[in-house]
């Protein structure tokens, strides 16, 4: 039996299936504004960032 089917034997076996992600996810989908003025940051918090100055989520968070 090779991985795939024995993954695939695995999921329909399993009464329940738990997926972990973390900050990784949301970068990759697109939500490119915690760490950085992107243009999605900038589109909703430019009013924050010409006034405090800080680029990104968590730098306004912490500051």
């Amino acid at each position: 039996m090779n991985k795939i089917d024995e993954l695939i034997k695995h999921v329909k076996e399993a009464d329940a299936i738990i997926v972990g992600a973390g900050s990784g996810m949301s970068n990759a989908a697109g939500m490119d504004f915690w760490y950085s003025a992107s243009p999605l940051f900038m589109k909703h918090m430019k009013y924050f960032y010409d006034k405090y100055h800080f680029e990104g989520i968590f730098n306004g968070f912490y500051a």
